[in-house]
Formats: C-alpha cells, sequence, structure tokens
C-alpha cells in the first residue's frame, strides 16, 4: 500500500510540474577578479521545490604571483515561482563543499583546504522559450578560509535548459 501511494504522489507531482528537471551553465568573475564557470543539474519534486546538484570551478590564475586551485560542490533546495510571464524567481539554500589549493610563485608553501558550510543564493530567469531560460544569480559562499583574496560571493550570469 505504502509503494502505491508513493507512485500515486510521485505521478502527481511530475503532471503538475511545468518541467522535470534543468541543467545550466553559468560563468562569474568573482569580488576579487577570479573567473569561474558553473554547472548544474537539477530535478523538479512537487510543485516547483527541487534539489541541484551544481559544480563551480575557477579557470584563471595570477600566474605573476600565485597559483589558485578552487572547486566548489554544492546541493542545494530550490523553489522557483513566476512574477509575471517570462520572469521567475528561483532562490536556493543548501550546502557547499569548497576545495582549495593555494601556492605562492617562488615558494615551497602550499596551502590546501578543505570547508563545507551552509550558503544560499537567489537567481533572476527570463525564459526565452519553454524550453530555455537566460539567468542572473547571486551566490554567498562564505569565507571558512581565512584568505582575504578568495572569492566569497559570486554574480553569475548563464542558461538553463528546461527538461
Amino acid at each position: 500500500m505504502k509503494k502505491i501511494i508513493l507512485a500515486v504522489l510521485l505521478t502527481a507531482s511530475t503532471l503538475t510540474a511545468d518541467f522535470l528537471g534543468q541543467a545550466g551553465l553559468g560563468y562569474s568573475k568573482g569580488d576579487n577578479g577570479e573567473n569561474h564557470i558553473t554547472a548544474f543539474a537539477g530535478a523538479e519534486l512537487f510543485m516547483g521545490a527541487g534539489l541541484r546538484l551544481e559544480y563551480t570551478k575557477n579557470f584563471s590564475e595570477h600566474p605573476e604571483f600565485s597559483k589558485e586551485d578552487v572547486s566548489r560542490y554544492g546541493l542545494f533546495a530550490t523553489y522557483q515561482f513566476s512574477l509575471i510571464p517570462y520572469i521567475a524567481i528561483t532562490p536556493k539554500i543548501g550546502l557547499v563543499k569548497t576545495d582549495g589549493d593555494f601556492e605562492v610563485i617562488e615558494t615551497a608553501e602550499v596551502l590546501s583546504k578543505s570547508s563545507t558550510q551552509f550558503t544560499y543564493g537567489l537567481e533572476l530567469d527570463y525564459y526565452y522559450n519553454n524550453f530555455l531560460s537566460i539567468y542572473l544569480g547571486y551566490t554567498d559562499y562564505g569565507n571558512d578560509f581565512d584568505i582575504d583574496d578568495m572569492d566569497t560571493a559570486n554574480f553569475t550570469l548563464g542558461f538553463k535548459l528546461h527538461l
């Protein structure tokens, strides 16, 4: 009986959903000038509420004085709701694990650190059509590394494919 009820609830949530999931790609320039790329995949669970897996990686360095390798892995709860036709807001909260390696050129010291922390963000979506939207987002990553030059907030511009 429990399996039947679960199957009915999952089917009902799928039928009421505008889309089953989304995949996206975005670019951000962090608050210290670092370039980041963000990729994510998410699933809508029930009437706008969903889960998202997100990966962010820096791809620029300051070769004249340091090398930085920062990766972020996130699991977010999201909720998307429409303001007006073609415009939607997506707040997100979740946990982000950050792995960082920092090396100052011409020294033997490499600082490696890992951190997991609660974070939040907000995205504004413009729907080009039913399957594609452009978004502008903000995510606050905090600073558990005690490194003043590390990016702690990102404004991201990208696109989402709605499946």
